[in-house]
């Protein structure tokens, strides 16, 4: 996937360390203009470092001082500019906003640098949140308060690019929610592409099955190495899950896809291919590769949000509530198994039959670790609201449900989460991640709602 490119633009050409006002004696203005310093390449390279410190993983860029509206209109073109303003005056900020890019405004603290450009952008705020609101637009201009809140806008704006360049790859029908509706399932394939800016491939499920018939046997023994304990009746064959996994893997390649979903439960993918699809989900979701199953596009999109937000592969799950126990319990057949992106540490799991067609290998029990989880679910119909739940997962379970099963303590929330409910599947990921969530959706137009 492209990276975003961040330009570090050092507006302006003057200004003041403030600890060099506090030695002038009697507050004598004659000797205001000594302390007066230029931008030279010394602090642009400092100021520069400062800001790459605090930007997220996997972010190219580059740095520029601009002075003059001249520069500014000639100035690298950027998907994200962070601003520091020394003395520089608002129609500069004017003409870079022009370039139609989100801009993130860090201004260093007023006990470090003094500089008249904090003067300045103020009113480029004001005159751009007034302007767009009569043409319609969003200003896409935000001001950092400190260091962390620049990592926390540049992380979010980073989550919006890498969604708006995602291509999913789709096998099969869409799914009919919301509603049980196969117009709105369709309509949804439309809304993640106009409202998100994501792309599309469908692979119609005949012309799927016509190439796994035509396909090289699975490798039974694969999973057998990878599992805890192989739990499935005696003659269940694993080949299908794991030859159903090379697959996806390699269509999605060819599609030049970053990821996937599959209509596997309301069409024939599953009987057709004697077996079901939650090793290869889970799989393709270790591999960096955000897949949701049973085609169903606004889970995808939450999982998109949620594995760019924190870095963590997310779990599809059914949510079910119980309010006179503070718990949600979750279940799905299929999970990853690694923890983190930023790890190597992943989850055991053990291999079933499939929940809902016993028939078939194979449902995937990961064993989840006791400790913080964060669980999000987005509206179903306009992808605009997304509930977002903190909680402390309790324990694996044993009930007769999808092979994934938790339980979940969210103290004083879970009557409150019901009024609240959006979505159908969820999504669950190790910690509390809302704020990086709630950051994420901001940037996307979409309601956090924090449990």
């Amino acid at each position: 996937m492209k990276k975003m490119k961040v330009g570090i633009i050092i507006l302006g050409k003057y200004y003041t360390l403030s600890p060099e006002e506090k030695k002038i004696e009697n507050n004598d203005l004659r000797l205001s203009d000594g302390i007066n310093l230029t931008a030279d390449g010394k602090i642009i390279a400092e100021m520069s470092d400062r800001v790459k410190s605090l930007l997220p993983d996997g972010v190219e860029t580059f740095t520029a001082n601009v002075v003059t509206e001249n520069d500014t209109l000639n100035a690298d073109g950027a998907d994200v500019y962070v601003v520091v303003p020394f003395n520089v005056i608002d129609i500069v900020f004017a003409a870079l906003h022009s370039k139609n890019r989100p801009i993130v405004i860090y201004a260093p603290a007023f006990s470090e640098i003094w500089s008249y450009g904090n003067v300045f952008y103020p009113y480029f705020m004001r005159d751009v949140r007034k302007i767009d609101a009569m043409t319609g637009m969003d200003p896409d201009v935000y001001l950092c308060e400190n260091d962390a809140e620049l990592t926390e806008y540049v992380s979010a704006l980073n989550v919006r690019f890498r969604i708006r360049n995602t291509k999913v790859l789709c096998i099969g029908e869409a799914m009919y929610e919301p509603y049980h509706s196969f117009n709105w399932g369709y309509e949804m394939v439309r809304l993640i592409q106009s409202k998100f800016g994501v792309k599309w491939k469908h692979i119609g499920s005949d012309t799927f099955l016509k190439i796994f018939r035509e396909s090289e046997d699975g490798d039974a023994d694969r999973i057998n190495g990878e599992a805890k304990e192989n739990r499935l009746p005696k003659g269940y064959d694993l080949s299908n899950p794991e030859k159903t996994y090379r697959i996806y893997k390699k269509l999605i390649e060819e599609a030049g896809a970053d990821a996937f979903t599959v209509n596997c439960i309301e069409s024939t993918v599953h009987t057709g291919c004697n077996t079901s699809s939650c090793y290869a989900l889970s799989k393709l979701n270790d591999d960096g590769i955000v897949a949701a199953c049973e085609a169903d596009v606004t889970t995808l999109m939450n999982m998109l949000i949620v594995t760019y937000a924190t870095n963590e592969p997310a779990f599809m799950c059914n949510p079910y509530l119980f309010p006179a126990d503070d718990k949600l319990f979750v279940s799905h057949c299929t999970a990853p198994t690694k923890r983190s992106y930023d790890s190597d540490e992943k989850d055991e799991f053990n291999v079933y039959t499939y929940f809902e067609i016993r028939d078939l290998p194979c449902g995937l029990q990961v064993l989840k670790q006791p400790g913080p989880v964060t669980v999000t679910g987005i509206s179903h119909d306009r992808m605009d609201k997304m509930v977002v739940v903190r909680g402390e997962l309790l324990r694996n379970t044993s009930f007769p449900s999808c092979r994934t099963q938790v339980v979940i303590d969210v103290p004083g929330g879970v009557k409150k989460l019901a009024g609240l409910y959006e979505g159908r599947h969820w999504a669950l990921v190790y910690g509390d991640q809302s704020k990086k969530i709630e950051k994420a959706n901001q940037m996307l137009g979409i309601e956090s709602i924090i449990i």
